[in-house]
């Protein structure tokens, strides 16, 4: 294996008993052609991309236990999207280790989003061949654990984020009172932290309720800061 693969390796934090599925998820399809060989990433680009989103998918559910799917898959969208991936391996360095045709070199493939982020799942997909999936499961968790806050838009993730953070429990939700009749039903909710009550909202379902308490908790905890 060529002696620049240790840095990689030591950036990754993964040493590959197989150097050769190394290689092989560092292999561009160019690279294949131009050298007469039948070998190269994308079959494994297609099993690292399976592993990365089951993931990500585990590390999203138990992160945000009240948000709700469509939600869920906007924040595993944000993580697993092709420019996200790019600014991973570009982070490792992954493109300096791609092997290239020599057009496809010349031509800036090194830089490109798509090459890196296939290049990246490939590498996914090597270091569970070689490690099993609990190393590649490592090496996506570590990159999720320096990543910045993600960005959740509803009220109800944000005022989550903000008490498991400063409280390490999570709001609780209660319905409070319904009015009108059952074709046009108004909610009166209030949610609570720690038995206490901070925030109360209405409308005319349940979610929109928790949304407009959300609201009104997230206000009254950052005015009395």
């Amino acid at each position: 294996m060529p002696e620049e693969f240790a840095k990689l390796e030591k950036s990754i934090g993964f040493k590959f008993s197989n150097t050769e599925l190394l290689v092989n998820s560092l292999t561009h399809k160019s690279y294949a052609a131009e050298n007469g060989g039948d070998t190269f990433n994308e079959r494994m680009e297609f099993l690292g991309d399976s592993i990365l989103a089951a993931v990500v998918a585990d590390f999203l559910y138990k992160k945000y236990p009240l948000v709700d799917e469509g939600r869920l898959s906007q924040l595993k969208s944000q993580i697993v999207c092709r420019h996200s991936l790019s600014l991973w391996a570009k982070k490792i360095k992954l493109g300096s280790y791609i092997f290239l045709s020599t057009s496809e070199d010349s031509n800036g493939g090194r830089k490109r989003e798509s090459i890196l982020s296939n290049s990246l799942e490939a590498l996914i997909a090597g270091i569970y061949l070689d490690g099993g999936f609990e190393a590649a499961s490592k090496f996506i968790l570590d990159f999720l654990s320096q990543q910045k806050r993600l960005t959740v838009s509803d009220t109800k993730s944000r005022l989550q984020e903000l008490i498991q953070s400063e409280h390490k429990t999570l709001p609780e939700y209660r319905v409070i009172s319904e009015s009108g009749p059952d074709h046009e039903k108004t909610f009166k909710t209030g949610v609570y932290l720690k038995k206490s009550l901070i925030g109360e909202g209405t409308g005319k379902s349940k979610k929109e309720a928790e949304q407009a308490a959300a609201k009104e908790a997230l206000r009254n905890l950052r005015s009395s800061k």
